[in-house]
């Protein structure tokens, strides 16, 4: 029994280091692995996807609810529970995406420098290079969002700060109350931000 025991040992030691290492890993981000330090340094969200029919317009979000329309009408969801059911509101005319990012709250400008395929953001003294060219921009408080066909993009105006949200663009963005939703087709997303 003594010498089983015995022989067992470096078996069970050899286990244990290999799992403290995997767990360590997971927890802390591989730092030869740069995949694994993009994660650990992405923006902590909730992503939720739904489909609409054709593409989404109007959008709004307030208090956890995500409003849009589409080829059915007005539609509401629950970004909680994830319920989606019609909005008892007629749809507006289909406007424009507003890829200047004009007429908002925070004073934007934007450049597309002469045979460069990216935009770039001005707000105030600070400059935000973006991915691609910007589709549409919408603002809640101090926090700026922004898609381009490349990118959806958080900017944080009092911070200074720019995240990227999700690396595959889209066509329109809405921010408000903790979340930051956009279109890509018939496919509408959602992050909340924390």
């Amino acid at each position: 029994m003594r010498k089983v025991v015995l022989c067992l040992l470096p078996l069970m030691v050899w286990l244990s280091l290999c799992c403290s290492r995997s767990k360590s890993a997971a927890n802390h981000g591989d730092a030869s692995n740069p995949s694994v330090q993009r994660a650990a340094s992405a923006p902590q969200t909730s992503d939720l996807s739904f489909s609409t029919e054709d593409q989404a317009y109007a959008l709004n979000a307030e208090n956890g609810i995500l409003s849009y329309c589409d080829k059915r009408g007005g539609r509401k969801i629950d970004l909680r529970t994830r319920h989606d059911a019609p909005l008892e509101r007629p749809c507006p005319v289909r406007d424009e995406p507003n890829a200047a990012c004009s007429g908002l709250s925070i004073d934007v400008s934007v450049r597309a420098p002469l045979s460069e395929p990216n935009d770039i953001v001005d707000i105030g003294s600070l400059s935000f290079p973006l991915k691609g060219r910007v589709h549409d921009c919408s603002v809640h408080g101090k926090l700026l969002g922004i898609v381009t066909g490349s990118a959806v993009i958080l900017i944080d105006v009092a911070k200074g700060s720019n995240s990227e949200i999700n690396p595959d663009g889209g066509d329109r963005v809405v921010v408000g109350s903790g979340w930051i939703a956009w279109t890509n087709g018939s496919k509408l997303q959602a992050s909340y931000l924390k």
